[in-house]
């Protein structure tokens, strides 16, 4: 299963922070005081099906999204525990700072989505197009409305603009129930009823996303990947800085 960003797009969204002029900053915007940093995790019960962050640093955008493959070693120091396995052992709270150390950079705020939730969100949706394709949310997380792999760039922004389609726009307050009634997160609700307008004004391009980069390699079945030590940084650096 592909570790993808997707873990619930409309809030990763609602960390935007600019008006009708895609990369110009407005006092009314400052006002929303949202995040510069945001850990997204998608579980299933106590498993962790992917682990995304988004880097927000500068107003001017972009918005950058790091994903983390669940088969990324995490450090020596850490007996090269996977990204799953640290989870599992350590749980969220030690993972948060793990990663904080491997980034260079503190970890504000987190969103944790069980499986439950992005259902129901799924069906509240109803059918989404991604890439010519009728689907729905659910199966775009999964990966499971194409065959092959993605430019995870490209997929992001499809997603940003399917959901906000006049008929999204009807369904939001249901959609927000579910996020405030379902979702573990410390991201306050009032940035949930804005993010809408935000993301109107804006337009998907503000994003920027790309996978931790490594060596790939399997051992008894199972696969890793080595990230040298300098690349966590690197990658953040580089999905923020405007291409």
């Amino acid at each position: 299963m592909r570790a993808k960003l997707f873990i619930f797009v409309l809030v990763t969204l609602l960390l935007l922070h600019c008006n009708s002029s895609v990369f110009a900053l407005t006092e009314e915007m400052e006002s929303y005081n949202t995040p510069q940093s945001t850990i997204v995790f998608w579980t299933d019960g106590p498993r962790l099906k992917a682990v995304n962050l988004t880097f927000f640093p500068n107003h001017a955008g972009p918005l950058g999204i790091v994903s983390v493959p669940l088969y990324a070693c995490l450090g020596k120091d850490n007996d090269n525990l996977t990204l799953a396995e640290y989870y599992l052992k350590h749980g969220r709270v030690k993972l948060i700072r793990q990663l904080e150390q491997l980034f260079g950079t503190p970890i504000e705020t987190y969103i944790s989505v069980d499986q439950k939730s992005l259902t129901d969100a799924s069906k509240l949706i109803g059918t989404i197009q991604m890439a010519g394709v009728d689907t729905n949310f659910v199966d775009v997380f999964e990966g499971r409305y194409v065959d092959g792999p993605v430019n995870l760039q490209v997929e992001i922004r499809q997603l940003a603009s399917a959901l906000t389609t006049p008929t999204m726009l009807i369904k939001l307050p249901q959609v927000i129930w579910v996020f405030a009634t379902q979702v573990d997160t410390n991201i306050g609700p009032g940035q949930i009823l804005n993010f809408y307008r935000l993301l109107k004004s804006c337009g998907p391009e503000l994003l920027q996303k790309k996978a931790v980069p490594g060596r790939d390699y399997r051992v008894g079945g199972y696969k890793y990947r080595q990230v040298e030590p300098e690349v966590w940084a690197k990658t953040v650096q580089e999905v923020t800085t405007r291409q």
